[in-house]
């Protein structure tokens, strides 16, 4: 009886404390009138700090799934609002994603580890995915390059290198959580290239970005085959 009344206790005085520290932080934003833009920097940088501390049980998949959810949260944030407040949080998530990487086991991978490790992968993916095309969309097609149609191939070239890269390295490796993320990035280069490349570009830089694009996804198949081969002979 004691021991339910205590469990209760804190119950009821944990919940309270915690509604009256919500409801001063609404207020606080509200006599602030910060941006709302400005919850995705606090976020990112809560999951940035979190991404460094070593938490217990289930609560490790914590900081990798924060960066999965907000990064994709973030970069439709941006798409659909293009405010440059939110570049700042989604290069504190892409910060955050490389820590929660750094921060993982990378030897004798176990089964409880295997989640952790997808989850790390795919977050960095889905951060870097999102703050590349951010950043391109504000500095490149806003910015600088705004007037040369060229600057179409970055992102379709770049995503689609990383992607072949992580291919390759998680084949080497037997990582095929970093196979399958890098075959996320090569996917969705294709589709670039597919879907907005062929449209929005003509003449010499589309046949150029075509052929660059299969020359790199050639080229990838040929490495994966060679060291097929070469692991196959070897045993």
């Amino acid at each position: 009886m004691a021991e339910t009344m205590e469990k209760w206790d804190v119950k009821v005085l944990g919940g309270l404390g915690a509604g009256l520290l919500a409801l001063a932080g609404i207020f606080l934003w509200r006599d602030l009138r910060l941006d709302k833009e400005v919850l995705l920097v606090l976020a990112a940088t809560g999951v940035l700090v979190l991404a460094f501390f070593e938490l217990p049980g289930p609560w490790r998949l914590a900081a990798p799934v924060a960066v999965l959810s907000l990064s994709g949260l973030g970069g439709l944030w941006y798409a659909a609002t293009r405010h440059p407040l939110l570049l700042v949080g989604l290069a504190l998530m892409f910060a955050a994603s490389v820590v929660a990487l750094v921060r993982a086991p990378r030897h004798d991978v176990l089964p409880p580890d295997l989640a952790r490790h997808r989850l790390v992968w795919y977050g960095l993916t889905c951060a870097t995915i999102a703050a590349s095309w951010a950043f391109y969309f504000h500095f490149l097609t806003l910015g600088v390059a705004e007037d040369h149609v060229a600057r179409r191939l970055v992102l379709t070239l770049g995503w689609l290198v990383v992607g072949v890269v992580m291919v390759l390295w998680g084949r080497q490796r037997g990582a095929l959580f970093v196979r399958d993320a890098g075959f996320c990035f090569v996917a969705i280069a294709v589709g670039k290239a597919l879907g907005y490349d062929t449209v929005n570009l003509d003449g010499t830089l589309r046949v150029a970005g075509l052929a660059a694009a299969g020359l790199l996804m050639l080229g990838g198949a040929a490495l994966t085959s060679r060291s097929t081969s070469a692991s196959t002979r070897s045993t």
